[in-house]
């Protein structure tokens, strides 16, 4: 849905928005260009189920902070922001991760993949629907390409979406050189000393501050947080 979110992200220009605000431009200013009442309802029930839609929900909130700053960082921040939130999501990216490039990912493959975990969950119906939606997350999270056939191709983290992913580390207990192990940070899908050197550049951006000597790594996050809700932290 990632249209959707950056549609969504545009209308409400609210520094501080709650869901209320989110929930007032889809279904009262149909920001979203839906044709009926009850799309609107789906797609915002859906969009905050993935995003949560509150800047008082920290992870969000720092993913609108981040879009603001680097909008191109979208389609890989809205991933790992989903991937906290999707349970379904999170345990099968590392299925579609360990396909070398130029694999042809077979749909029907991935559904039997579904299957073998989650026995008797999905329909027929469900289960590819459920398939196509995984494919199209990928796609636009940069680990396929191609539209009726898709095809694993390498992921081009941005220094942006190198701090979302090491900030989720972080909320999560990681520190030091352990946030560059976080499982956040192998859904970018990219080397390690090639995130440290984009959390380098990150540093000279000002979306944190990283210190490294030898192979010991500090990584601070006090500026970005700062801008989020810093009276609570909600993951």
């Amino acid at each position: 849905m990632l249209p959707e979110l950056a549609m969504l992200l545009s209308a409400v220009s609210k520094p501080e928005a709650s869901f209320k605000d989110y929930t007032s431009a889809v279904l009262n200013d149909n920001c979203l260009h839906k044709r009926s009442a009850s799309n609107r309802e789906r797609t915002l029930d859906n969009l905050r189920i993935l995003y949560g839609l509150d800047d008082k929900i920290t992870i969000f909130r720092i993913l609108k902070i981040l879009w603001i700053k680097d909008p191109e960082s979208l389609p890989q921040n809205a991933f790992l922001c989903a991937t906290t939130r999707d349970q379904l999501l999170r345990e099968l990216t590392p299925w579609v991760l360990a396909k070398p490039e130029g694999t042809v990912i077979d749909r029907m493959e991935l559904e039997r993949h579904i299957t073998k975990h989650n026995p008797d969950r999905f329909s027929p119906v469900t289960l590819t629907s459920t398939s196509q939606n995984l494919n199209a997350t990928w796609t636009q999270a940069g680990f396929l390409t191609g539209r009726s056939k898709k095809v694993r191709i390498k992921a081009q983290p941005s220094p942006t979406s190198v701090t979302y992913a090491l900030l989720l580390g972080f909320l999560c207990g990681a520190q030091g050189m352990r946030l560059f192990e976080s499982e956040f940070v192998s859904f970018l899908d990219s080397p390690k000393e090639n995130l440290i050197s984009m959390a380098e550049i990150a540093s000279c951006m000002g979306l944190l501050r990283l210190k490294r000597i030898g192979d010991v790594v500090e990584v601070d996050f006090d500026a970005i947080l700062k801008l989020a809700v810093p009276e609570k932290i909600n993951v």
